[in-house]
């Protein structure tokens, strides 16, 4: 019975347009905790709502995406259940609580509450409800829990410890598309639906190649947006200059007449450098770039624009609720008179926040129609990096004024929460993390439950009052450090507790002491995480002189010339120079060409090398992620301890250059030590004798009675390359869709060759076998010139060698271990959309954030962020999964 219930209700979920047909939840697999997870952070059922009545639940009243924040989970789930009893009628007893889905305590309850839901006349109106065999959303006690029923829910709240919250997007996607982008496409695009908004005919002759017709959207397009500023004026503001009060008006037509001046002036330009565009024979798009980035500082406006949007919506529904009917029908009239009604005003506001977001996708597209040898491509690169910039300024202001709401619903919901004088909690930092943890001051040695606020400077411990919390107690996180090397079993909770992995926070030049206990040791690694990244935000290793800081007023980066990007708490100021800088810039040397009256900087003269020899190869001694950084404008080198680096320049005695893949760049030469690769006593030469027969050397004693393969026994199943049992098929299917230069080893289950080991690898876009073979001797080999104790030492020798030499068709060496590509650890995994390269440095503000540096290779897994700026994905060398920002890579398609 319990399986028919929540599959009845992913399908009810379908039906409503909520859940996506091919969801996992409903493929023949699928199991309860997937429909779970789906549903854990509130997202999908307050858009259930407002699919089953439009406009029942306020977009201002819950989070579409809660980025995995316990806080805004629990606002939306909580949301949810008063839309529920407020709008359609349920009754407490049909309700769930909370954690009831948050936790999964009791998702069977949920299923009651969505089933009472979907019998409601509401939702009957729409969409046939489950089960299907009651009318009334007044259902009858489901049925008494048999033994399997009490397994199928019984393990839930386990699963739900164990595994993080979905991270939705792609499905919010889905059930939530706003009208915004009609409405640009309908007032700005080049092609228009007949009865939309007139457009003036193009002053630009027919397009013939590719090129001519992307110049002509941009030119276009502008003139289009243009008239639409025109028409706010002329029909809006105009008209109800006297009918709205000053202030009122002020906030919702903020900034349109500066717009409009802007945009006449930018059209001008752009018009001359389209007209320039066609009249060249081979076409030239430089002079258009160079508009956009004579222009860039005029449209630092749409921050302000973008921070105002939100108060000037607001303020129009405020007016239309008012009982004042004459100022209501002189606005419907405004809107009538402008575009025969078919926009309201507050949806036409929006046009300029989707316009300035449309200019670096115009360029990109420029470029990629222009020629790679054209002598306008170091322009357009310009240009289109001064129109990101813009971009993600404007977005990341966007996403700040949504973080500062959070945080003023944080301190509205803590009662007793007594903040210094002229101080609120943004003062703090923006929030990292939040939840429950227990905790044990050593003072007093109790244990507490605990809500906590981790913001960048400051852990509010609070006690959980359902909605509301009361203020305990607070670390200011620079004063503490955290420490898990003193932990002990003192330190462990009693067995079988769910709350027993520990880690200590320690005063610094101070005895009190807190220790913080988790469920999982997922959990309590995560929140390590967080707190170091938040203490790292405050205090830049090694630079104590740069503080991070908020700017007034939009300003560019000192080092690298890019916008600082927010409201808040945009960057770090030097407190010698008072430079703003990036958090990535921290401690760089200012970039060549950064500033417009700034000469080059001249190349550093270092004396040369002593040492005779050049190292070949290095080994990691720890990690490396840029501080300190190698500055003079050279790119960082980021590793992981242990791992191989090739040198390419040791002429530096402190830094040196090296290659990791793919990526190059500058490390300090103390992180690491020589690895001396031409000698290892695993591998072995083999010599040919008078008779022409190939010898090897004897057979080394260690190897004596083994069988073949001994999985457990070789600590095999710890490399990244070697996947156990496969047959040839299997390896196939597996390896077609990744990269070249992929490659596994596993064992075959071929008839032939049952239990022996093959190498199978991505090469020239298909997939080639070759046999690993062993000799009487013990000895591991491909071909019979080289042969090694042990398959790891094989492995290594071919990723420096290629394996050409013994296999001509083959021209390759073992580049990337399978398990490291997207989907090879755990089967099909995410979609791998294609692969990015970091053409910037940048630094990670939050853990849901991937650090870059330049040359780091990106696999993107999702581009639905990208009205935002964002894109998410795993590095492909640490092997991390998070969002980043477009702006700083390029896909390898446009390289």
């Amino acid at each position: 019975m319990a399986a028919e219930e929540w599959q009845q209700c992913a399908n009810w979920l379908v039906r409503c347009k909520i859940l996506p047909e091919d969801h996992r939840a409903t493929l023949p697999d699928a199991e309860i905790f997937d429909l779970a997870q789906a549903l854990r952070d509130g997202v999908l059922i307050c858009h259930l709502l407002n699919n089953l009545k439009p406009g029942c639940v306020d977009v201002k009243d819950f989070s579409p995406r809660p980025q995995l924040s316990q806080f805004l989970c629990l606002k939306n789930i909580r949301t949810f259940l008063q839309t529920c009893k407020r709008v359609f009628g349920l009754r407490d007893a049909d309700l769930f609580e909370p954690p009831d889905l948050f936790d999964v305590k009791d998702f069977r309850k949920v299923l009651m509450t969505l089933s009472h839901l979907s019998k409601t006349d509401i939702a009957q109106s729409r969409y046939s409800g489950f089960p299907p065999n009651h009318k009334t959303h007044r259902a009858p006690p489901l049925p008494v829990e048999d033994d399997d029923d009490e397994d199928i829910y019984g393990n839930l709240p386990r699963m739900a410890l164990e595994n993080d919250l979905d991270d939705n997007e792609e499905i919010y996607d889905k059930v939530y598309q706003d009208d915004d982008e009609e409405i640009y496409e309908d007032l700005c695009a080049k092609r228009h639906k007949r009865g939309s908004h007139p457009v003036t005919p193009s002053e630009l002759p027919q397009p013939v190649t590719k090129l001519d017709h992307c110049v002509k959207e941009i030119h276009d397009t502008e003139k289009n947006y243009a008239d639409a500023l025109t028409m706010l004026v002329q029909h809006f503001i105009k008209p109800l200059r006297d009918q709205i009060p000053a202030a009122d008006r002020d906030v919702i037509f903020a900034h349109i007449e500066k717009l409009l001046e802007i945009h006449k002036g930018l059209l001008v330009e752009l018009q001359l450098a389209c007209r320039q565009a066609f009249s060249t024979v081979a076409g030239s798009a430089g002079q258009i770039a160079e508009v956009f980035i004579k222009w860039k500082s005029k449209l630092l406006i749409y921050g302000d624009y973008c921070s105002n949007l939100p108060k000037a919506q607001e303020k129009i529904d405020e007016i239309l609720k008012r009982n004042d009917s004459m100022i209501k029908a002189q606005i419907e009239t405004c809107e009538k008179r402008a575009n025969e009604g078919k926009f309201k005003l507050r949806d036409l506001l929006h046009v300029p926040m989707q316009r300035v977001l449309k200019y670096h996708l115009l360029l990109r597209e420029l470029m990629r129609q222009t020629s790679k040898s054209s002598e306008d491509i170091r322009t357009l690169e310009g240009g289109l990096e001064a129109m990101m910039d813009l971009s993600l300024y404007v977005n990341e202001v966007k996403r700040d004024n949504e973080t500062l709401l959070l945080i003023s619903e944080i301190q509205n919901s803590i009662g007793d929460l007594q903040m210094p004088a002229n101080t609120s909690l943004k003062d703090y930092g923006r929030l990292q993390k939040d939840g429950e943890l227990k905790v044990r001051n050593h003072q007093d040695n109790k244990m507490k439950t605990r809500y906590i606020f981790l913001f960048d400077k400051v852990m509010l411990m609070c006690k959980s009052k359902g909605e509301t919390y009361n203020y305990k107690e607070a670390i200011i996180l620079a004063t503490f450090k955290v420490d898990d090397s003193q932990l002990s079993k003192e330190t462990q909770l009693k067995r079988g507790d769910k709350w027993n992995c520990p880690f200590i926070m320690v005063k610094k030049e101070n005895k009190l002491a807190y220790t913080f206990y988790a469920k999982t040791e997922d959990m309590r690694l995560k929140w390590i995480d967080a707190i170091k990244l938040a203490l790292e935000n405050t205090q830049p290793p090694e630079h104590p002189n740069f503080v991070m800081h908020t700017f007034d007023k939009p300003t560019e980066c000192y080092v690298c010339s890019k916008l600082l990007r927010g409201v808040f708490f945009q960057g770090y100021l030097c407190q010698e120079k008072k430079h703003g800088v990036h958090k990535e810039c921290i401690g760089k040397e200012r970039e060549r060409g950064a500033g417009a009256s700034v000469p080059p900087i001249p190349p550093r003269i270092v004396e040369p090398c002593k040492e005779p020899r050049k190292p070949s190869r290095v080994k990691a001694l720890c990690d490396y992620i840029g501080q300190p950084a190698p500055g003079a404008g050279r790119n960082v080198l980021s590793f992981r301890k242990n791992i191989l680096i090739d040198i390419i320049n040791c002429t530096d005695p402190q830094w040196w250059k090296g290659k990791i893949e793919n990526a190059e760049g500058w490390f300090p030469q103390h992180l690491v030590k020589e690895e001396r690769l031409t000698r290892k006593d695993s591998y072995v030469d083999v010599q040919i004798n008078e008779n022409g027969r190939v010898t090897s050397p004897p057979r080394p004693h260690a190897h004596g009675g083994e069988g073949y393969v001994n999985i457990e026994d070789r600590g095999l199943t710890t490399y990244k390359w070697f996947v156990g049992n496969m047959q040839r098929d299997a390896a196939i299917d597996r390896l077609k869709g990744l990269q070249n230069g992929t490659f596994l080893i596993r064992v075959s289950e071929n008839p032939g060759r049952r239990g022996e080991l093959s190498l199978s690898i991505k090469y020239d876009n298909q997939v080639r076998h070759i046999r690993v073979e062993r000799n009487a001797e013990n000895y591991f080999f491909l071909a019979d010139t080289n042969f090694f104790k042990s398959l790891p030492d094989l492995v290594e020798y071919y990723q420096q060698n290629s394996l050409k030499d013994s296999f001509p068709g083959v021209d390759t060496t073992l580049v990337y271990p399978f398990k490291t590509q997207v989907g090879g650890a755990t089967g099909p995994g995410p979609r791998c959309l294609g692969y990015a390269i970091a053409v910037y440095d940048y630094a990670a503000t939050a853990t849901t954030q991937l650090s870059l540096c330049r040359g780091d290779r990106v696999a993107i897994f999702s581009k639905t962020g990208s009205d935002k700026g964002w894109w998410k994905g795993e590095h492909c060398s640490s092997h991390k999964v998070g969002y980043f920002p477009l702006a700083y890579v390029r896909e390898e398609d446009e390289e």
